[in-house]
């Protein structure tokens, strides 16, 4: 099967460590996720809910395809999507004795998503979106997605929208939206950009952003 052109495993990890520990843990991920590809690791630091575990995030770049690795790296898929693992439940050590538990997905496609959760994006005139009345509305993305049961090598993207004064989400592909170069962060589930273009609902500005930009 060709490999998608785009392809990214990611994994939230949490550890048992004290917070001056985070470099030299994060540079024991990249080591020894290295074997499967390119490894970019995150340090979030004590994770708000249980500040006794360190949180990482890792965007790894598979050397061949994403589901393969995650297998090679120990995880299982079922109905719901990929397992997590977690010490006390699985038993054994993941990556690092430190790590108590992981979470884990795969995500191929023949491009990188053009957008992310919470930029600001601009409808374009298309008779989909004019279904929706949506033409020329601004409107934050929420997450994208695409349809599994096509080739990995062929998806494209479709996102989940949040509109004003809307509480449930619309969906759109890629093709229909054009970056405004503003994003926001979503705090709550209903959140839209009002016609002033002002953000409404539990969001906050955090400034302009290229599309796909951190």
């Amino acid at each position: 099967m060709t490999l998608a052109p785009y392809r990214l495993v990611w994994l939230a990890l949490w550890a048992q460590a004290p917070p001056e520990r985070s470099p030299a843990l994060a540079e024991h991920f990249r080591t020894a996720l290295a074997p499967h590809g390119e490894a970019v690791v995150h340090t979030r630091g004590p994770y708000h809910r249980t500040p006794e575990l360190l949180h990482f995030q890792v965007d790894l770049t598979p050397r061949h395809s994403a589901p393969a690795c995650l297998r090679a790296l120990g995880f299982r898929q079922d109905d719901f999507g990929w397992t997590d693992w977690e010490r006390t439940a699985d038993g054994g050590v993941f990556l690092h004795p430190a790590v108590y538990g992981v979470q884990a997905g795969a995500l191929e496609a023949a491009a990188a998503p053009l957008f992310r959760t919470g930029d600001v994006v601009r409808v374009r005139d298309r008779a989909d979106a004019r279904e929706l009345g949506l033409i020329g509305a601004e409107v934050v993305v929420g997450h994208p997605d695409y349809d599994p049961d096509t080739a990995p090598a062929l998806r494209t993207w479709r996102y989940s929208l949040h509109i004003d004064g809307q509480d449930e989400v619309e969906c759109l592909d890629e093709s229909a939206l054009e970056p405004t170069g503003r994003r926001v962060r979503l705090y709550g589930a209903r959140v839209g950009v009002g016609p002033d273009g002002v953000p409404t609902g539990a969001a906050q500005v955090i400034g302009d952003a290229p599309p796909g930009g951190p």
